[in-house]
């Protein structure tokens, strides 16, 4: 199918409540809806999350690079030449997340056109259902307490916890934590960087009975130390995101040897690129998980069909993050029942935009 033209729509929906974590905090998604058209008029959607803090992308700028050097690149190919289309692209550097945008549209757009879901173009599923891993974001200790007694009760089993600000709070923390949950109670900690050596050492080597993994506890350049840290605490695997941002990146960091654990988040790396992250994962021996870049309803649906469709992607998914958004651009949400989410089974992503809901949160820029 020939891509006939590329709409890109920016859009603010407010949180429910402000999301913080150890280098940022949140009050709004300010995102971008993607829509390529192919030639018969059939639509791929997808929603393009800037991070500025991360990435460096803007709402502002990747309306620049999608609508003045991406979408001249791609209009007229075959949606199905994604090799292709993803060479052209290169021509851009960076820009991570508009190009995994339109990745993302394409596999929507030709779902719609197979009348098959994404997972099935990818190979799945290998699975209905994921297991969703919650997300607490930094707090006082008492609510974050609170939220992790709250979510075991409505099913989850799995719980990210931010941290990185005070290293010794957060051994208190998870170790209350721990005292809280069962054995069948996965607990992992995101320090987003913010450790020096010294601290990691010290929390990992505190926590080394009571985490499942740790999320980048000392700074992404540092690879001596992650190794160091890797073989001095074995039993708490260390989980790459600041560190594997690019399928370059997950090579160079299976070659050092401190990672056992791979983030994949789509806003980055789309399907094409997550696949190859999975396979060179896979061959490594490393466990993947799709994680959060603060996905609407929208959003999540991509990660869902990612989760479904490969058996090394078999660690708990952060897919809940929606819930901290006061509404989405879709006719419905995700099914979750006991911390377990529902596949889409439709074509494409198998979710529909709700037209009025994308009038509602359209911004100008």
């Amino acid at each position: 199918m020939r891509i006939d033209s590329v709409r890109v729509t920016p859009f603010v929906i407010p949180l429910v409540r402000p999301v913080v974590w150890a280098t940022g905090s949140m009050t709004v998604v300010d995102w971008l809806l993607v829509e390529v058209v192919g030639e018969d008029g059939t639509t791929g959607i997808a929603e393009a999350i800037p991070r500025p803090m991360i990435y460096g992308e803007t709402q502002r700028s990747i309306h620049t690079a999608l609508t003045e050097y991406l979408v001249p690149l791609v209009v007229g190919e075959d949606s199905f030449a994604l090799e292709r289309i993803h060479r052209r692209m290169a021509a851009l550097a960076g820009n991570f997340a508009a190009k995994s945008a339109l990745d993302i549209a394409l596999h929507d757009l030709n779902g719609k056109l197979t009348g098959l879901p994404i997972h099935a173009l990818l190979g799945g599923p290998v699975r209905t259902e994921v297991d969703c891993a919650w997300m607490i974001a930094l707090d006082d200790r008492d609510s974050m307490l609170a939220e992790l007694e709250q979510k075991i009760g409505e099913g989850f089993r799995a719980f990210k916890v931010k941290g990185g600000l005070d290293p010794e709070g957060d051994i208190a923390l998870l170790t209350a934590m721990r005292e809280r949950s069962g054995s069948d109670v996965r607990l992992y900690l995101d320090a987003n960087c913010r450790y020096d050596r010294d601290a990691a050492h010290r929390v990992m080597h505190a926590l080394r009975d009571v985490l499942d993994q740790i999320e980048e506890p000392i700074d992404a350049g540092d690879d001596e130390g992650r190794v160091e840290l890797a073989r001095a605490v074995p039993t708490v695997p260390l989980l790459g995101d600041e560190t594997v941002f690019t399928v370059a990146d997950v090579a160079r960091q299976i070659r050092l040897g401190g990672l056992r654990r791979i983030s994949l988040k789509m806003p980055r790396t789309g399907y094409t690129l997550s696949r190859r992250i999975v396979h060179l994962s896979e061959a490594a021996g490393l466990r993947l998980q799709v994680s959060t870049q603060s996905e609407t309803t929208l959003g999540t649906a991509g990660c869902l069909h990612l989760a479904a469709s490969f058996h090394a992607v078999g660690l708990p998914c952060e897919l809940t993050f929606y819930r901290d958004v006061a509404d989405g651009l879709l006719t419905a949400e995700p099914t979750v029942r006991a911390g377990r989410m529902a596949v889409p089974t439709g074509p494409g992503l198998g979710v529909q935009l709700d037209p009025d809901k994308v009038a509602k949160y359209a911004v100008p820029l």
